[in-house]
């Protein structure tokens, strides 16, 4: 998706240089922000966040240009999520606060809520880590109606599977296993249960390992290593950064004195190292994005 993206993006860059049309120009910048949003997520899947971090803020610049909440809210987003796996939680809960303001009811804010109460997760704030998988739970009864996140869907779309996740790695974050567990398994059924067409793969990989960590969190190796069995035998193109980064975190917690002698806890160890050694950002080069 890479070339196509970065292509269509310097197409609408183009053709804003050949139009003085306020109602074209809103078009191409449209465009544009879509492209820059999705370049994102890209960028980070193949390990660069600070480009990943670049696109967003352009993303978020051309709709702010032309005054549409649901990019705005959209590119905050993932902003957010950039920041939070770059492990800059605060910069992450105040680029969620921000995207929340003038934000849409529905899907913009279930995003921003979840996002929101991972990167508080990490700076362990229970409380509100609660209450905002809460809101994002309410806004979710109102979602469906945004013409531009839900009407497309995809990478676009934040679901009760996204959610769920989100659910799930705000436990885990918070070394809560009694609550990630259960979390987990829903996220893993909800995706599941998505046709093929529209399940979000990495993500359903990403619930599994973290029902793998929140077993390990309950000091159950047998059960983590039963989860996440089939997640080491994914091809390099689709062991993403997200992927990864969850599978460092579990070989840490499995690494951790408790589990010191443990067969389970060795062979999972030396599992994580191999899948690591050969993620997606590991064996693909910098991308040449340009500039936004």
């Amino acid at each position: 998706m890479l070339t196509e993206l970065v292509q269509l993006r310097d197409t609408a860059y183009e053709q804003l240089d050949r139009t003085s049309k306020p109602r074209q120009q809103a078009e191409l910048y449209l465009l544009a922000g879509l492209c820059c949003g999705l370049l994102t997520s890209v960028s980070f899947d193949l390990g660069h966040p600070d480009v990943a971090e670049e696109q967003a803020r352009a993303a978020f610049t051309y709709g702010s240009v032309i005054d549409h909440p649901s990019l705005c809210a959209w590119a905050r987003g993932l902003q957010a999520t950039v920041a939070l796996w770059s492990g800059l939680p605060r910069r992450a809960v105040a680029a969620a606060e921000a995207g929340l303001i003038g934000a849409p009811a529905g899907t913009s804010r279930v995003r921003l809520h979840s996002v929101r109460a991972r990167a508080l997760s990490l700076i362990g704030a229970r409380d509100e880590v609660s209450a905002d998988l809460a809101a994002a739970s309410d806004q979710l009864e109102l979602a469906g109606d945004d013409e531009f996140q839900d009407s497309v869907g995809g990478e676009l779309l934040f679901d009760r599977s996204r959610h769920a996740l989100c659910a799930s790695s705000a436990y885990v974050a918070l070394n809560d296993g009694k609550r990630a567990e259960p979390a987990a398994e829903h996220a893993v059924q909800a995706f599941a249960e998505l046709p093929a067409g529209r399940r979000w793969a990495s993500g359903q990989v990403s619930a599994t390992v973290d029902l793998g960590t929140a077993r390990v969190l309950r000091g159950d190796l047998a059960g983590c290593e039963a989860a996440i069995r089939a997640v080491f035998g994914l091809p390099s193109a689709e062991r993403t950064e997200g992927v990864a980064q969850r599978l460092l975190t579990l070989g840490r917690l499995v690494g951790a004195p408790r589990f010191r002698g443990a067969i389970e806890a060795a062979q999972l160890g030396e599992n994580i190292e191999e899948f690591t050694a050969g993620s997606l950002g590991r064996t693909t080069a910098r991308p040449a994005i340009g500039p936004s």
